[in-house]
């Protein structure tokens, strides 16, 4: 069974510790799409929207389904639509 990748983080006091990742932007560069790509499927569900073009890593959600920002904050699912790709988190993907 792999192991999952690890990160390091700063605790409270700023001493580095190894954990797993939590956002998409926490993973190596190589996994990043495949979970972008993965996550569109639940976002989707989850905001009632079909997606017009695959999640980016520097965009906001909403771009993906081809909304704009007025939109997006308009949206019953703002908080999840206005987050970066790469701050979107990994619950997303699995």
């Amino acid at each position: 069974m792999p192991t999952k990748p690890q990160y390091e983080a700063l605790d409270a006091q700023g001493y580095a510790y190894m954990r797993e990742p939590r956002v998409i932007g926490e993973l190596p560069i190589a996994a990043r799409r495949p979970t972008l790509d993965a996550a569109i499927t639940k976002v989707s569900d989850e905001c009632g929207l079909t997606a017009s073009k695959p999640l980016s890593f520097g965009l906001p959600v909403f771009e993906a389904f081809g909304l704009n920002r007025r939109e997006a904050r308009r949206h019953a699912h703002s908080k999840l639509l206005l987050t970066q790709g790469t701050d979107l988190s990994l619950e997303y993907a699995n």
